[in-house]
């Protein structure tokens, strides 16, 4: 099994910033993606509090 290292909050606030940023620059639908960046956070927040157990 192999461990995946998932970012930090701090840096998924930073990039959902970055994509609200480029929605009003390159493309409206960027607001999409920071809207599920964003959402994505407390899911970040909560994984070190609750570890889930390798199911074998």
């Amino acid at each position: 099994m192999k461990i995946v290292k998932m970012p930090r909050p701090m840096r998924m606030v930073w990039g959902s910033l970055i994509a609200y940023w480029l929605a009003g620059i390159i493309n409206p639908a960027f607001v999409a993606i920071a809207v599920m960046i964003a959402l994505f956070i407390p899911v970040l927040i909560v994984e070190p509090l609750f570890p889930s157990r390798p199911e074998s």
